[in-house]
């Protein structure tokens, strides 16, 4: 199968998700405030000018931040690689990673108890909920990062896609142990 499997994924929000929007628009609203006080302070009319003029700026910033919090991870699966890159909100892409599949070495459904048996040097979690037993996971061997762990959500299009490249022994585990 030489086909171009691809699949987005969002996140789901979490309470650090709701943290962040209410610090952005509690720091937007905190810096012409300050401006006012001073003004106030220091009885400088001017002032309330810049802090008018900041406010201004201020909405633009918790509009464009708070949009960039939207993000969205892209698995594409080319012949054997594997790429996932992520997107903020609709204007960006980075590239997250880039890994051949028949470098896996494991790949199992998320669980503690199997995470727990590896010592991993990076982590990449690009899944829908954190830690979740919808996430599977799948270890490789990095020369510059040494083993790497992928956390991800994959639909069953993109385990097909991959199942080809894969070990007998992973596959087993993810195809016939569910």
């Amino acid at each position: 199968m030489d086909g171009l499997v691809e699949q987005v994924v969002k996140p789901e929000k979490n309470a650090k998700y709701y943290i962040k929007i209410i610090l952005i628009i509690l720091i937007a609203l905190l810096i012409p405030a300050t401006f006012i006080v001073v003004a106030e302070i220091i009885k400088l009319g001017y002032l309330i000018y810049i802090a008018l003029f900041s406010l201004f700026f201020c909405i633009y910033g918790v509009w464009y931040f708070i949009t960039s919090l939207r993000i969205e991870f892209e698995y594409a699966l080319l012949s054997s690689t594997f790429k996932v890159d992520k997107i903020i909100a609709k204007r960006k892409r980075k590239k997250v990673l880039k890994v051949d599949v028949k470098r896996f070495s494991d790949m199992f459904r998320y669980d503690d108890k199997q995470m727990s048996k590896y010592r991993f040097t990076k982590v990449y979690n690009v899944g829908k909920k954190e830690f979740s037993d919808d996430n599977f996971v799948a270890i490789y061997d990095d020369e510059a990062k040494g083993r790497t762990a992928i956390i991800f959500s994959p639909k069953e299009e993109l385990l097909e896609g991959m199942r080809p490249y894969l070990s007998r022994e992973i596959i087993k585990k993810v195809f016939y142990n569910r």
